[in-house]
């Protein structure tokens, strides 16, 4: 390539180095911790990018900004100008191969994609996946995208008597909560599902 002339480039460049090192570690160093993810599912660093020069070069004429992440557009593709872009962390993130994804009438976004577009926060989503699987999740964004998003988090149980196995009533979840060293949500779905909770079971009074 031949433009960047001083010897001193990659210190002049340090972040770009730094990722174009760990870019190579990652498929081609087997003793990298990350090769499972990327050189041993046959993800690969183009002949182009071999040399730090071209990588650099490519990095300044396409949306390189300190504070951005290199990221492949297709995450099973390799390392290539045609497959590369400049992101920020958010998207970065939304597009790990281990991001779930969530398609509603054929709109397809991650729990935290949908939770920031639906206004009801991505960790309210992710609650959704994780306890009850991509198809519930699926129908209650639906339901919030028809009828707005109604707050469940049991405000009104926590105004409510509660009774422990035990016999020992309190005046609300929260005091319950506290007595035991629960959160408050953990009673309220333990009640709310029938089932027990490492404390005993609860029923409202």
């Amino acid at each position: 390539m031949g433009v960047f002339k001083p010897h001193n480039v990659r210190k002049i460049y340090k972040s770009i180095y730094w990722c174009w090192k760990a870019m190579k570690q990652r498929c081609q160093n087997p003793k990298c911790q990350a090769y499972h993810n990327y050189g041993a599912r046959g993800i690969t660093v183009c002949s182009d990018w071999q040399e730090f020069e071209s990588f650099l070069e490519w990095c300044l004429a396409n949306g390189y900004q300190k504070g951005l992440e290199l990221d492949r557009i297709n995450n099973d593709g390799n390392y290539e100008p045609s497959n590369c872009r400049w992101t920020t962390t958010k998207t970065n993130a939304n597009n790990r191969r281990m991001t779930v994804r969530i398609t509603v009438d054929g709109t397809e976004k991650s729990a935290s994609e949908w939770g920031e577009s639906l206004g009801v926060g991505r960790s309210i989503v992710s609650y959704w996946v994780r306890n009850h699987g991509k198809e519930y999740a699926a129908s209650r964004i639906k339901e919030v995208i028809r009828n707005g998003y109604v707050n469940n988090d049991f405000g009104y149980s926590h105004r409510k008597q509660i009774m422990h196995e035990s016999g020992i009533t309190f005046r609300s979840v929260r005091e319950c909560a506290k007595a035991f060293g629960l959160s408050p949500c953990t009673i309220s779905n333990a009640i709310r599902e029938g089932r027990k909770t490492t404390k005993g079971r609860f029923e409202f009074v």
